[in-house]
């Protein structure tokens, strides 16, 4: 991962002068405030659209399910990318590609590696309240993809932290270094996210808001600390049809 992260850099360093590392502490201790001050009617509707994807998404959830874990439970492809959601895995070497980062004067890089670091451990709070709020039974249960036990710890299904995980370390180096390579990296949280299925530890609408939650941590906090206000980049928006109800990410590069 440090290695793919490196070279996303190799045609983007420039020199700057080194301000000081006390804007990483004062973007730690405000950003939650500043949380709570953007919440707005834009998010309560997107709350709603959410519990009406969830509702429609669920039922394919035992479809999606018992097809890729019937056809690509043992891939390679899957075990790969399956380890870049393991937090354990994944927090300490943000953690160490941003010391790393320190020790060079691209500013934008330090930027991006405090950042990514930052949305492992926000999405890490949030995805851990939620299992606990929704208690939802894992596939391998076998209890079907509507048990839930609210509040309670009997079930960790929903959403899923090992693909929130990979959206978040992710998203914010496309955000920060946007190119073609970088928008590629994508493939590994999806095939995160496709092996949570595969293996049968989560159902479809546990990794599609699981990428949503680790995405929306690395997209926001990156604007806010790049200080953003166009319409560039990463955004997510409702998607109303005829036929269907959801939310949909656009991408410009």
């Amino acid at each position: 991962m440090s290695i793919c992260l490196v070279c996303i850099i190799q045609g983007n360093i420039y020199g700057q002068n080194s301000q000081s590392s006390k804007r990483f502490l004062k973007w730690f201790a405000n950003d939650p405030a500043t949380l709570v001050k953007d919440f707005g009617v834009n998010h309560l509707v997107v709350l709603g659209f959410s519990g009406i994807t969830f509702t429609t998404l669920s039922d394919f959830d035992e479809r999606t399910s018992n097809q890729l874990s019937g056809r690509y439970n043992r891939s390679l492809y899957l075990n790969t990318t399956n380890e870049f959601g393991t937090v354990r895995i994944m927090a300490p070497i943000a953690a160490a590609v941003f010391g790393t980062s320190l020790l060079s004067s691209n500013e934008r890089f330090q930027d991006a590696a405090f950042t990514s670091l930052q949305a492992v451990l926000y999405n890490q709070l949030s995805v851990g309240a939620l299992k606990f709020a929704f208690a939802r039974s894992r596939p391998y249960q076998n209890d079907g993809s509507l048990d839930f036990n609210f509040f309670s710890k009997t079930g960790t299904s929903f959403p899923s932290g090992h693909t929130s995980t990979a959206f978040a370390v992710i998203t914010p180096w496309i955000v920060y270094y946007p190119s073609i390579f970088t928008y590629s990296l994508l493939a590994i949280p999806t095939g995160t996210a496709l092996a949570r299925i595969a293996k049968g530890r989560h159902w479809l609408t546990d990794v599609t808001f699981g990428a949503a939650i680790g995405a929306y941590w690395g997209y926001y906090l990156s604007r806010k600390h790049l200080s953003i206000t166009t319409d560039e980049g990463i955004r997510f928006e409702p998607d109303v049809t005829f036929q269907s109800v959801g939310m949909k990410m656009s991408i410009s590069l």
